[in-house]
């Protein structure tokens, strides 16, 4: 039965080495959320807006992304593509998410209800108008629960990128303990550091929910 052996934690140089890997991690969820909000965006809209012989189309590709795991569009990219461990790791997860997020933001698009639509362009307003100052501004509100789960699922799945050799949190944490010997110790520290990071990206998300949520919306009458 393996010891825990928690004084490798008084090598300042071995934290520090794994702790540098933050800036990396947060930097690649930045990166792919942003990279799938933009293209997980334009397949919820041709979803929704546009006409059938685009719009099956548009719903096969978002079907396909989510049917691929992570990996194998890793591997598909830095062994296939022969593109970088960066743009592969940024690529891959990009497009995992963008396939979550344009469902989200459909489903977030749908609630809002079509008589909104009709009624502003009795008054007037053009489809686009309506779109971009009614329609657009309710449904991103709506989608903030579901971004921000997808948000944390990207988080957490950046640590898939340790078979790229990418250079994040997981990645580090590895090369410690390969080098000392101990796994266990530091995969605690590790699933620690990575509970501190998503508990504190919840806090923020659901601050944002709250401060922008439409009163009213979920609440059990």
């Amino acid at each position: 039965m393996q010891v825990f052996d928690f004084s490798i934690f008084t090598s300042i140089s071995a934290i520090t080495f794994i702790l540098e890997g933050v800036g990396d991690t947060l930097l690649l969820t930045f990166a792919a959320i942003s990279i799938g909000l933009i293209i997980g965006s334009l397949l919820s809209f041709g979803e929704v807006y546009a006409p059938p012989f685009f719009a099956i189309p548009v719903r096969l590709i978002g079907e396909i992304l989510r049917g691929i795991p992570l990996m194998v569009f890793f591997f598909l990219l830095f062994l296939g593509l022969r593109l970088d461990v960066w743009q592969s790791a940024i690529i891959g997860l990009g497009l995992r998410s963008a396939a979550f997020q344009g469902q989200i933001l459909r489903s977030s698009l749908e609630a809002v209800s079509i008589g909104q639509l009709d009624a502003a362009m009795s008054l007037g307003m053009t489809r686009p108008q309506v779109f971009r100052e009614i329609l657009l501004p309710q449904a991103i509100r709506i989608m903030i629960p579901g971004w921000s789960n997808e948000f944390i699922t990207v988080l957490k799945d950046t640590s898939i990128a340790f078979v790229l050799s990418f250079q994040d949190i997981m990645t580090r944490a590895d090369l410690i303990a390969r080098s000392i010997g101990r796994y266990l110790e530091i995969y605690i520290f590790v699933a620690l550091l990575y509970f501190v990071l998503v508990r504190s990206s919840t806090a923020i998300l659901n601050a944002l929910y709250e401060r922008n949520r439409i009163p009213g919306l979920g609440e059990k009458r």
